[in-house]
């Protein structure tokens, strides 16, 4: 039976990739340079998914509480520009895919699904990523948060595809790990896949109510 699906959307940090310890060690050395404490990678993973400017905001905001100190505009603007060298730096550093990915985009890909990535990381990192785990060719489109006007959780990133690829929102299936990737897909009407592994505030992915819920990434291939 041929599958009501034409496009999916993946988001790129917890779902398809394990950034996390790129991510603490590129924070924590922004944070160094300005004497402020050391976060650790559970604490900052409760401040990933909203991008780069929300992270460091919370980060800062974290600091100060546990330092006293805070930074003048002028500063913050300079922490998140160190921000970036590092990250630039450190994007495959330690960073890894998660298990069952690669493989199982390139079945989707060869039974001709259309690819895509949206992600709220900065849009200069997005493509740098995918080809360091050689899984770039695979995507017709990558997203990143400078690439449109809003981000998730808005619907605009899926809207955009589904008129670009010419889809139905019924026909795009969306993929993520955070309770934002389910909000902008069943905003724009997708249906959606909420992974368990990945990055939510350290709370289920169930709670965010998408339509199915996986363990595995494989697991996609059932459905579609």
């Amino acid at each position: 039976m041929a599958s009501q699906f034409k496009l999916i959307g993946f988001d790129l940090d917890g779902t398809l990739v394990d950034s996390l310890p790129d991510l603490a060690l590129s924070v924590n050395s922004a944070l160094r340079e300005f004497g402020l404490p050391q976060a650790t990678e559970n604490l900052v993973l409760t401040w990933i998914g909203n991008g780069a400017d929300i992270l460091i905001a919370r980060a800062l905001n974290w600091a100060a509480e546990q330092s006293g100190k805070t930074l003048t505009e002028e500063q913050i603007s300079t922490l998140k520009q160190r921000f970036n060298f590092y990250y630039g730096e450190n994007l495959c550093n330690v960073s890894r895919l998660y298990p069952n990915v690669k493989e199982t985009l390139e079945r989707l890909s060869a039974q001709g699904f259309i690819l895509a990535v949206v992600t709220n990381k900065p849009t200069k990192h997005v493509q740098p990523v995918l080809q360091a785990f050689g899984i770039d060719h695979l995507f017709s489109e990558t997203l990143g948060g400078q690439s449109l006007p809003a981000i998730k959780p808005h619907p605009a990133p899926l809207y955009y595809l589904c008129g670009k690829f010419g889809v139905y929102p019924r026909q795009m299936l969306f993929v993520g790990d955070s309770r934002n990737d389910i909000l902008a897909a069943h905003a724009a009407g997708c249906p959606a896949v909420g992974l368990t592994y990945g990055y939510n505030y350290n709370i289920p992915i169930a709670e965010a109510q998408p339509d199915w819920v996986f363990d595995d990434f494989a697991e996609i291939l059932n459905i579609v």
